[in-house]
């Protein structure tokens, strides 16, 4: 039986027969559930818009009680009763839900229960379960983030994007989901070890290596990256290293919030470096980058832009 949006959203709003109940269980027991990560997600973006305190910038902020609980999750309760016939205890834990959610142009620091730091940087959101600790250590994280986790071999520690599971027991790494133009998540570890896997595959990752995941990966290749640019946000920095034009583009939308249209001549063919304060307008930096590739930058409407042709 196909796992799409419309059987999760009958199975979460408890309308499924026994067949498709039975499917979904056995589905929601794999390692990857990308589907339903996509539903959670899409649920989280219709429903989790209220704004965030702003806070200074250049500076980090520890959030104590920020959290604001998911509402739309609330019509789970008629799947936690299905699952209670099995699992009470398990399932009625599953009910309350967090989510962080960084509208801003700040970094935000959070710690969690069991010490673990995270970082979020600017337009991204986190999802957790409010019993966190008390048996598991699992967030969603869409957007990027940077993770320096307590250590605990009892209660893995891990983070779940798209169909990737990255587990650490004691480590500091950073995901990024949107920072490449087709996509692609990339996890970069800085310290410890991570297990990064899929449903198909997974590889073990050490100090200094990185691996990239979008749905054409045939497999897990680790490869070393350029430590100031995966951590220039935490910096208050913007860093290009001989980045691919477009790849560049995805990240200054991802980093300020806004929506950069590239025309397909620009696409694949030229590369970018340069180092920028975070807090350089848009318009200031895609400048910068006209005045060496030639494009022409259009603006359309408060927070649109187009890269064309001159």
């Amino acid at each position: 039986m196909k796992i799409d949006n419309s059987l999760l959203e009958k199975y979460f709003k408890g309308n499924c027969t026994d067949e498709e109940v039975k499917a979904v269980e056995a589905y929601l027991d794999q390692p990857a559930t990308p589907e339903a990560d996509e539903w959670f997600a899409q649920q989280y973006e219709e429903s989790a818009a209220t704004p965030v305190v702003s806070m200074k910038r250049t500076s980090y902020h520890r959030w104590y009680g920020v959290a604001a609980t998911v509402a739309v999750l609330i019509s789970l309760g008629t799947w936690m009763w299905q699952w209670q016939q099995k699992s009470p205890e398990r399932y009625l834990m599953a009910m309350k839900w967090d989510t962080l959610a960084n509208a801003g142009n700040d970094i935000k620091l959070m710690t969690m229960t069991d010490g673990s730091e995270v970082w979020l940087a600017p337009h991204s959101s986190l999802i957790y379960n409010q019993q966190y600790n008390d048996t598991s250590r699992e967030l969603w994280l869409e957007g990027e983030g940077y993770f320096n986790v307590k250590h605990d071999p009892g209660r893995p520690f891990s983070v779940h994007t798209g169909q990737l599971k990255t587990t650490a027991l004691g480590t500091a790494f950073n995901i990024a989901t949107n920072n490449r133009a087709d996509g692609t998540i990339a996890v970069s570890l800085l310290e410890g070890k991570v297990s990064v896997a899929t449903s198909t595959f997974s590889c073990i990752l050490h100090p200094g290596q990185m691996v990239t995941f979008n749905n054409d990966t045939a497999a897990f290749v680790p490869v070393a990256f350029n430590r100031q640019e995966v951590s220039d946000w935490r910096q208050g920095k913007m860093v290009f290293d001989q980045t691919p034009l477009e790849d560049a583009f995805a990240r200054i939308q991802s980093r300020k919030g806004c929506k950069i249209i590239v025309d397909p001549a620009f696409k694949g063919k030229r590369k970018v470096s340069g180092t920028f304060p975070a807090s350089t307008p848009v318009e200031n930096i895609l400048e910068a980058m006209q005045y060496v590739h030639g494009f022409r930058i259009e603006k359309r409407g408060t927070n649109t832009y187009a890269i064309v042709t001159p």
